[in-house]
């Protein structure tokens, strides 16, 4: 077929360049789509990170405020009253207190009967033996980290003969 039979006045192409146009264009394609790809998962880590950081700002701030309310906490556990009713009443709002801070994952640490752990305790005295003997301060954990340890007086392991 001639320029004139098309009525275009252009020469056809031919088959070779446009498969060369058609190549260059899924080139440029897929290049474009390689950026977009890498934009979203830029995105998607920028939006996790802002997730993260949101959690550690809230976990520090509600450390803060916690660090603030331990001593008088620690006062619950130095009431001394003759009136029982009195000594239930502060009991009860102690337990209260406990209940509000295990929704935050904020709960004391154990030590009657534990063998002592540095991670966990703090030794503020010490009788032969090998577990803790006494608390003198409640240690207190949020989540699996340890905000305060607990001050204990323990039982050294007796020397063995030998």
């Amino acid at each position: 077929m001639s320029d004139r039979a098309t009525g275009t006045g252009q020469a056809p192409e031919d088959l070779g360049s446009l498969h060369a146009r058609l190549s260059a264009q899924a080139a440029m394609a897929e290049e474009y789509l390689e950026l977009a790809r890498r934009a979203k998962a830029d995105f998607l880590n920028y939006q996790d990170r802002v997730k993260r950081d949101r959690q550690d700002w809230s976990r520090r701030a509600l450390e803060g405020f916690v660090q603030e309310l331990l001593p008088a906490m620690d006062g619950f556990a130095l009431a001394k009253f003759d009136d029982p009713k009195l000594v239930e009443a502060v009991r009860v709002i102690e337990r209260e207190f406990l209940r509000v801070f295990a929704k935050s994952e904020l709960v004391p640490i154990e030590t009657a009967g534990k063998p002592f752990d540095p991670a966990f305790h703090e030794a503020v005295g010490a009788e032969p033996g090998g577990t803790v003997l006494l608390e003198v301060r409640r240690g207190w954990m949020i989540g699996d980290r340890v905000l305060r340890p607990a001050s204990v007086r323990i039982v050294k392991e007796a020397p063995s003969p030998g």
